[in-house]
Order: C-alpha cells, then structure tokens, then sequence
C-alpha cells in the first residue's frame, strides 16, 4: 500500500534489484542451469516457468528448493559449476533489458547516486551493466556472493559507505519488500516484474513510469 508520509523529493540514491526490475534473464539462467546438470551428469532439466517461482533468491536457496534430493557430496559442485558457468555464459547471452532501462538510468544518474543489490553471484552484476551499457551510471553495487549477506545488510553497507540520506530500493518480489524493511528504507514495487508484494511505499506497473516519477521530482 502507499505511503503517503514519504517526502520523496528528499530521496539522494535509489538501489536498484536486477533480475525482474531491470531485465528479464531467465531464458539464459535455465540455460546455465541445465549446462551444469549435464556437467556433472545429471539428466534433471530446469525450464523457465520452474526458475521464475523462485526468481529473487540466492544461489543457494534456489538449489533447495530444485535440487532437494542431491547427495550432499554432489550439492557443492554443482552449486560451484552454476557460478562458473553463469561467469561463462551470461556476459555473452545476457538478458532483455526492461524498455527505456539504458536511457532512464543514465537520466536519473544526473540527480541521484545509483546502486546496485541483487542475490546473485559476484561476476553478475559487473557483466550486466556491461552487457547493457549502463556502468557509467552507476556508483557501486554489492551481490550476496560479495559479502554473504542478505539484502538489507548490503544495503546497509552502501549506506554508510556513501553517506546516504535518503536512499529507496526498488524491487519486484515479497523478500525485496522484506529485505528493505529490514534496511528501514522505503520500498518501491516494481508491479510489472516476477513477484507479489502487499508492502510496499510506491508501486509502478512499468519500469518507464518509476523512471519519470523520479526524474519529475528533481524537475518541479
């Protein structure tokens, strides 16, 4: 629901999620996925409808929830060989970014410090930006595998590195909501990507219409 108290004129810095707020990658994560279950020779398939349940997690939640029934010993290996295959293969398949992504976000760029915080390993952030042209835009990103912390810690560092007033993250899932709450930071909803949330500050059905809400702020 809104949250009309919020004088979002007053917002410095917006943290970006990636992966349903920006851009569609799932087609190439299945790809990925299924690279390593015939590495380590396994016939067990993953398709785009199964991975998009559980779009927003980490590595690691994701594989208890597909992979279950791993022998322990096998668990490890494979969870490495999806990071080094991801390392491998998205630079060069990359994703579908979100219409008017590239130009919003150097837009915004020219009145808000950008920041990047996904659950996701430490080369895919670096090769998203790359893969869509956006790195000069933003200032610093933090992934799960660069800390090993959940969302709101490495919001929290980003924060206090860069001496944010007032930050807001923008997300499409119910942990992203979570996550920021636990930041004590506003939250805003990104309605058009993979999840469903209840809580939020401020919800936009398009990535384009978030995009002028800011930059309408900084131009009243």
């Amino acid at each position: 629901m809104k949250n009309k108290s919020i004088d979002w004129k007053k917002t410095d810095s917006i943290l970006f999620d990636m992966d349903g707020t920006l851009w569609d990658a799932i087609d190439t994560y299945a790809d990925i996925w299924n690279e390593a279950f015939r590495e380590i020779g396994s016939d067990q398939r993953i398709t785009r409808d199964i991975l998009y349940r559980y779009m927003g997690m980490n590595i690691e939640e994701i594989t208890s929830k597909v992979v279950s029934d791993f022998p322990p010993g096998k668990l490890k290996p494979f969870i490495g060989s999806l990071y080094r295959i991801q390392d491998q293969i998205l630079p060069e398949k990359g994703g579908i970014p979100y219409e008017g992504m590239k130009e919003g976000l150097a837009e915004l760029s020219k009145y808000y410090k950008l920041f990047l915080v996904s659950n996701c390993g430490d080369k895919t952030l670096p090769a998203f930006m790359d893969y869509t042209g956006i790195r000069p835009y933003v200032t610093d990103w933090l992934s799960y595998a660069d800390t090993w912390k959940v969302k709101s810690e490495n919001m929290k560092i980003l924060q206090e590195r860069y001496s944010l007033k007032y930050p807001v993250y923008v997300g499409d899932t119910d942990g992203d909501s979570r996550q920021t709450r636990l930041a004590g930071l506003p939250f805003v909803f990104a309605r058009y990507g993979f999840g469903e949330t209840d809580d939020y500050d401020l919800a936009f059905n398009d990535l384009r219409s978030m995009i002028t809400f800011f930059l309408n702020l900084k131009q009243e």
